[in-house]
């Protein structure tokens, strides 16, 4: 079992918020900005400096993942989390941020209106799938 943490996505924007649920909630501030380019913010609590969470506030995980994956590479944060949320127990951060970026970015690319090439699809297809 890992440290819970609660899944908030936000889909117009690209935005997660993964705050922990077994603690109150207090004052928090965000370190790391650098370390991560301010594609990753760790949030601690004002008090005592523990970790409450993690966000990419202000950012797109669809344009920043494979940075992101590089940066948690190079600076990794130790520990192991729950994410009931998205069905995840005993995960790695890297682990929750690309089943976040699988369910919610991967999972909703539009598929392309024109087919790809060698694939055969008549013109009428194509003309009903663009007036939708």
């Amino acid at each position: 079992m890992g440290i819970p943490l609660s899944l908030w996505y936000e889909e117009p924007w690209g935005t997660f918020l993964l705050m922990r649920t077994d603690r109150p909630r207090r004052p928090t501030y965000a370190w790391g900005d650098e370390i991560y380019e301010y594609r990753f913010h760790v949030v601690q609590t004002s008090l005592t400096g523990e970790i409450a969470g993690f966000s990419n506030e202000g950012n797109d995980l669809a344009q920043d993942y494979p940075r992101l994956m590089e940066l948690l590479e190079a600076h990794p944060i130790p520990g192991r989390y729950d994410v009931p949320d998205m069905g995840l127990t005993d995960a790695t951060l890297p682990e929750i941020i690309t089943a976040i970026y699988e369910q919610y970015v991967v999972g909703q690319e539009p598929e392309p209106a024109y087919p790809a090439v060698g694939e055969q699809t008549s013109a009428l297809q194509v003309a009903d799938r663009e007036a939708e």
